[in-house]
C-alpha cells in the first residue's frame, strides 16, 4: 500500500526546506528570472534550483512563465495561507484554553 500525497502535504513539503523558503521570499517582492534565483545558490546549481522551482510548481506556490528561452516565476501566496490557516484552526482551541486558564491564574495572583 502506497500513501497518496494530499495538496496540503506538497505544500508542507515544499515549505519545509529553507532553500524553498528563501526562493518564497525573494518571489514575494515580484517575479524572477530562474537565472536571478540561480544567483542565490552558487554551492548548488542551476539544476539544484530548478529541481527546488519544481517542488514549490507541484505545490502551487510558483506558477513558470516562459517568454522564450527565459523563465518567469511569480509567487502565489494563497497555497501557503490556505494550509496555514486551515493547521492554525485545527490547534486553536487549545491555545484559547490555555490563554484563558493563564489569564485565571493570572488574575487569581492579583
Amino acid at each position: 500500500m502506497t500513501y497518496q500525497f494530499s495538496h496540503d502535504d506538497l505544500i508542507w513539503k515544499a515549505l519545509g526546506d529553507a532553500r524553498r523558503r528563501l526562493i518564497i521570499e525573494v518571489l514575494a517582492t515580484g517575479p524572477k528570472q530562474t537565472g536571478d534565483l540561480v544567483q542565490l545558490f552558487p554551492d548548488i546549481g542551476r539544476t539544484g534550483v530548478l529541481k527546488h522551482i519544481d517542488v514549490l510548481t507541484e505545490g502551487g506556490i510558483i506558477h513558470v512563465r516562459r517568454e522564450g528561452r527565459t523563465r518567469w516565476n511569480h509567487l502565489d501566496p494563497e497555497p501557503i495561507r490556505s494550509v496555514c490557516n486551515s493547521w492554525v484552526a485545527k490547534h486553536i482551541d487549545g491555545i484559547k484554553s490555555s490563554a484563558t486558564k493563564l489569564k485565571l491564574i493570572a488574575e487569581k495572583e492579583q
